[in-house]
């Protein structure tokens, strides 16, 4: 038991506060090597600044929120007064009973995974040559002479590889295109 006499010292002069006397050369050592490994002064915080008031507008982003992109400037380019009509876009998945029930291939039910877009828009009372169809990579427009209807696509797509049908006792244009999958 009395070897642990000098450990028990030497951590009581360790611990011992430093308003008292330092006697040895060793509590000077110990003071200095405790100086040595003080916690560094934290620096000031960095005022942030204030965002510029904007006026309320009701708009969801800030004009310099919005991509600028070709699409873009063609669907402003291209608004029309007519009002669009019903429509819906579809996601179409390349899946079989494997994918289904298995899951063997890592596909998900996630847009991420699907292969085409289907947008199909209604015209009813028209007839296919009253519609002027235009596809672009990033934008759809189908106008009639009372329809307007110009989409931002969600993603890109080929254009050249799409098909259209239009169902003229229904009065629905069906356009399926193929999306461009990007690599990661």
């Amino acid at each position: 038991m009395s070897g642990y006499a000098p450990d028990l010292t030497a951590l009581s002069n360790l611990l011992s506060s430093s308003d008292e006397p330092q006697d040895s050369q060793n509590d000077r050592a110990v003071a200095q090597h405790r100086a040595a490994f003080a916690p560094a002064p934290v620096p000031a915080p960095v005022p942030k600044k204030a965002p510029s008031p904007t006026p309320d507008n009701g708009d969801i982003w800030s004009a310099d929120e919005v991509p600028d992109s070709e699409g873009l400037k063609f669907v402003a380019a291209n608004a029309s007064k007519l009002p669009p009509p019903k429509h819906e876009v579809y996601y179409k998945q390349a899946v079989d009973s494997g994918d289904v029930y298995l899951g063997l291939q890592d596909k998900t039910p996630s847009s991420t995974d699907c292969t085409h877009i289907v947008v199909k828009a209604h015209f009813p009372q028209h007839k296919l040559s009253d519609i002027d169809l235009d596809v672009t990579k990033d934008v759809l427009k189908a106008v009639s002479d009372s329809l307007s209807l110009t989409l931002y696509l969600p993603t890109s797509v080929d254009a050249d590889e799409g098909s259209a049908k239009f169902d003229s006792s229904k009065g629905i244009l069906s356009v399926e295109l193929p999306v461009v999958l990007k690599e990661w």
